[in-house]
C-alpha cells in the first residue's frame, strides 16, 4: 500500500504533480554532417507552492515550519515543498491560480499518482467545507423546496437576480 498523504507531504521534497517527459535522444549534426548521438533532458526544477484549502487538519499537508508559525504570503500557512516540475509547467500552475487551481482544472488522467492523491484530498476537503457551510446556514442548497413548489426556481427578474417567494 502507499503511505498516507500526511507522511508524503511532510517531506522536504515531493514528487511531481504533472508528468515529466523522458529524455529525448537524437543526433547532433554539425556543418560537416558528422552525426554524433546526444540526449535532451527536460528542464526540471523543484518549487514550493502555498496551499489554502488543503491543510494539516484535512489532508495532512505540512505547515510552513516545524513550530507552525505562518510566514507572509503562505495563505493559511500550508505549503507543498520541493515539488518536482518542468519549468514550462510552472507557468501553468501560476495561470491556474496555484496548485489547487491546477488540480481542480485538470482531469485526473493528466496527473501523476501523487497529483491524483492531492486532487482526491482536495475534493474531499471541498465537499467537507461545503457540508459545514450548509449545516451552519451560510450557504443554501441547490434549489430551495419552496421555490420548486411555487414554480419560481431559476426565474430571473429584470434586475438580474433570481425571483424570491413572498
Amino acid at each position: 500500500m502507499s503511505r498516507p498523504l500526511a507522511s508524503l507531504l511532510s517531506r522536504a521534497t515531493n514528487p511531481a504533480i504533472l508528468p515529466i517527459p523522458a529524455r529525448s535522444t537524437g543526433n547532433n549534426v554539425p556543418k560537416s554532417l558528422h552525426k554524433t548521438r546526444r540526449t535532451w533532458r527536460p528542464n526540471v526544477t523543484r518549487s514550493d507552492w502555498a496551499i489554502d484549502v488543503l491543510r494539516s487538519e484535512g489532508a495532512g499537508v505540512a505547515e510552513s515550519s516545524a513550530k507552525g508559525s505562518h510566514r507572509a504570503g503562505d495563505g493559511l500557512g500550508g505549503m507543498i515543498r520541493g515539488v518536482k516540475m518542468q519549468m514550462r509547467r510552472v507557468r501553468d500552475v501560476e495561470k491556474a491560480g496555484g496548485v489547487e487551481g491546477l488540480l481542480l482544472s485538470r482531469p485526473a488522467r493528466d496527473l501523476t499518482p501523487f497529483g491524483r492523491k492531492l486532487r482526491a484530498a482536495l475534493f474531499d476537503d471541498l465537499h467537507r467545507l461545503r457540508e459545514e457551510l450548509m449545516e451552519s446556514g451560510v450557504v443554501g442548497g441547490p434549489i430551495a423546496a419552496s421555490e420548486v413548489a411555487n414554480g419560481q426556481a431559476g426565474v430571473v427578474g429584470e434586475t438580474g437576480s433570481a425571483a424570491t417567494t413572498a
